[in-house]
This record gives C-alpha cells, sequence and structure tokens, in this order.
C-alpha cells in the first residue's frame, strides 16, 4: 500500500512540474507584469498582440494557450479583470469604482461579469469584505 501511494505521488509530483510552453508563459508574463489593469487606459493585450508577441497565428496562438492554461486567452483576461476589480473594493473602493479601475466601463457590466462567473451578485457578495 505504501509503495502504490509513494508511486501516486511520485507521479502527480511530474505532472505538477511539467513546464509550460515558454511562448505562453510569455504571453502570461506580460499580462501578469502589469502593474494596473485597466486604470492607466490601456486594455489588456488583444490575443492578436500576444500570438504575434509568441510568433504564432492567432488561431495557434489560442489553441496552444488553452492547451497549457485549461482556459481561454480570452477567459483569463477576464478572470484577472475580475480580481484586479475585487481587489479594489477590498481596498476599500465601492463598485463603480473598482469597476472603473479594473477597466469595466461601468458598475452595470461588471455586476454582469461578477454573476457570469461567480453566480451571485457582486453587491451581496463583496458588501463585507472592505477593509
Amino acid at each position: 500500500v505504501e509503495s502504490a501511494i509513494a508511486d501516486l505521488v511520485n507521479f502527480a509530483n511530474a505532472k505538477a512540474r511539467r513546464r509550460i510552453d515558454a511562448r505562453v508563459a510569455r504571453a502570461i508574463d506580460r499580462v501578469v507584469s502589469r502593474e494596473t489593469i485597466g486604470s492607466d487606459g490601456e486594455d489588456l493585450p488583444s490575443v492578436a498582440a500576444a500570438a504575434s508577441d509568441a510568433g504564432l497565428s492567432t488561431s495557434r496562438f489560442q489553441h496552444v494557450f488553452k492547451s497549457e492554461a485549461g482556459v481561454s486567452y480570452r477567459r483569463y483576461l477576464c478572470w484577472l479583470r475580475m480580481r484586479a476589480a475585487v481587489r479594489h473594493v477590498v481596498q476599500g473602493h465601492n463598485l463603480t469604482m473598482a469597476a472603473h479601475a479594473a477597466g469595466y466601463c461601468d458598475q452595470a457590466h461588471f455586476a454582469h461579469e461578477f454573476r457570469r462567473i461567480f453566480g451571485a451578485p457582486a453587491s451581496r457578495s463583496l458588501a463585507n469584505v472592505r477593509r
């Protein structure tokens, strides 16, 4: 039994250490290295820009990104934008200010996306998280 558990752990560790494709890693690093998301007036890199940086066609980049990251590039960017908005709420901003700071055009778009992702309204879900 201990041998089987050790084999299972070793197999899982080998899978966890798998290196992500360098082109996808560069695309993720480019997005993550930004100090802010949305608030500086620049939007996040488009799939075309990320594909160009990776030296791939747009369709190939989307395929490789999803294969490596487990989600589409667009969904990954949506998640980062949502995390930025939630971070602003935690820092004490109201939902409208947080939405604008994260690059949503208004609070309604943020609320719609929050409900789509989490299945609950942002106003209730984030009511008691402010510092």
